[in-house]
C-alpha cells in the first residue's frame, strides 16, 4: 500500500506495521545501528520503498533532543497506582530516567494527561491502566514509544505489562470451592482497564471448578461507596450468595462495611475476597482475603521497558507483552460456606 493509497504521510509505525516488526526496531534499521539481522534490514527497507515513507528531519532533530525523562500517566483516584509510581521512582533513582507526571481525575480526562506529558518531550510514556482503546492511544502518542501497565494489548508496537488476572483468580475461586462455597458473586468493573480480563478469569476458574451454574455477576466499579451500594442490593435479595470475589479490595471493603453494620458476619455468613492486596486488606481488623498483585515487579518492568524504547541499541529479547504472577492471601474474611 502506498503512501498515497493511504491518504496520508506514511508514518515509521506504519513501516513497522508493514514489516511485521516493532516500531523501535525500524528506528534501529533507519538509524543504522546494531541490533536487526540482515533479512530485517531487507524486510524494513523493502516495506518503507513499498509504502513510499520517507523520514521526516525535523521530527528527528526533536526526537533527538528529547530528555530521557519518562512520562507517566495515573488516575488519582486508584490507590494502585500510587503504589506503582512508588516503584518507579525506586527503580528510577540514580538513573537518567526522571519521571513526569500526569494525572487523570474528575477534572482532566485522559487524553489531556497525554498531551500534558508529550509536551515536556518525554523519551517514553507509561499509562497506568488507560482506558483508551488501542488506536487512540497511538494517535494520541504519536512517534513517542508507549508502555501500557494493567492490561493486554494486542499492537505489538505497544509494550504491556500486568498481573496474571487469571492465576490470581483461578486460587481465589477454588480456595472458595475447597470451603464448600458454589453460589459465588463476582462485583465486577467493565470501565477499568483490566475489568474484561479479570472478568474472563473469572468465568474460566467458575468453569474448571465446575459452577458455572451457581455463580453470578453484578456491577461493583471500583470504589468503597460503589461496593457499599452492591451490598445494599444483595441485602434487598431474597437469597445472599454465600461468598463474593470483588474487583478490588476497596469495592470489598465498602461490601463488608454494609453488611458487617446490617448484622451479616463475615465470614460466617458471607466470604469475601478482594483484589490487590493493598494496605486496605492487610490492615487490622479488616484482614481481608486478597489476591496479591506484585507492584514492584510491574513497576520495575514498566521501567525497563520505558528505558529500552529511550535507547533502542537493541530489540528486546522478550515478548512485548509481561504476565507477572499473582497470588491468593488467605485471611479472616473467607471461611466454609453457611448452610442455607
Amino acid at each position: 500500500m502506498s503512501g498515497s493509497s493511504m491518504g496520508r504521510r506514511p508514518t515509521m509505525r506504519d513501516v513497522a506495521r508493514a514489516a511485521g516488526v516493532s516500531q523501535s526496531l525500524v528506528s534501529i534499521v533507519f538509524r543504522g545501528a546494531p541490533g536487526a539481522g540482515a533479512q530485517t534490514r531487507d524486510r524494513v527497507l523493502a516495506a518503507a520503498r513499498e509504502l513510499g515513507y520517507v523520514r521526516d528531519e525535523s521530527a528527528r532533530s526533536l526526537r533527538a533532543s528529547q530528555s530521557t525523562s519518562i512520562g507517566v500517566c495515573f488516575q488519582t483516584r486508584q490507590p494502585f497506582h500510587h503504589v506503582l509510581l512508588d516503584g518507579m521512582y525506586a527503580h528510577t533513582a540514580g538513573t537518567n530516567h526522571p519521571l513526569v507526571l500526569s494525572a487523570v481525575s474528575d477534572a482532566r480526562d485522559e487524553a489531556t494527561a497525554i498531551r500534558g506529558l508529550l509536551a515536556y518531550r518525554c523519551g517514553a510514556l507509561v499509562l497506568l491502566g488507560p482506558r483508551g482503546d488501542e488506536q487512540s492511544l497511538l494517535a494520541m502518542a504519536g512517534d513517542t514509544p508507549v508502555v501500557v501497565v494493567g492490561r493486554r494489548v494486542d499492537d505489538r508496537s505497544i509494550d504491556w505489562v500486568t498481573s496474571d488476572d487469571g492465576l490470581g483468580m483461578d486460587q481465589a475461586v477454588t480456595h472458595l470451592r475447597t470451603l464448600g462455597h458454589r453460589r459465588v458473586l463476582y462485583l465486577s468493573c467493565s470501565r477499568a482497564a483490566g475489568g474484561p480480563d479479570r472478568l474472563q478469569a473469572f468465568h474460566d476458574a467458575a468453569a474448571a471448578n465446575g459452577i458455572s451454574r451457581s455463580v453470578t455477576v453484578a456491577d461493583g466499579e471500583m470504589t468503597e461507596q460503589r461496593g457499599a451500594r452492591a451490598a445494599e442490593r444483595l441485602l434487598a435479595g431474597s437469597i445472599l450468595p454465600t461468598a463474593v470475589i470483588a474487583f478490588n479490595d476497596r469495592v470489598a471493603l465498602g461490601l463488608m462495611e454494609v453488611l458487617i453494620r446490617r448484622g451479616v458476619a463475615v465470614p460466617k455468613d458471607i466470604s469475601v475476597v478482594g483484589f490487590d492486596d493493598s494496605e486496605i486488606a492487610q490492615r487490622d481488623p479488616v484482614l481481608m482475603t486478597s489476591v496479591h498483585q506484585d507492584a514492584e515487579s510491574l513497576a520495575r518492568i514498566a521501567v525497563e521497558r520505558a528505558s529500552q524504547r529511550i535507547h533502542p541499541s537493541s530489540p528486546p529479547t522478550d515478548p512485548h507483552g509481561t504476565l507477572v504472577p499473582t497470588h491468593l492471601v488467605v485471611r479472616s474474611t473467607t471461611g466454609e460456606a453457611p448452610r442455607r
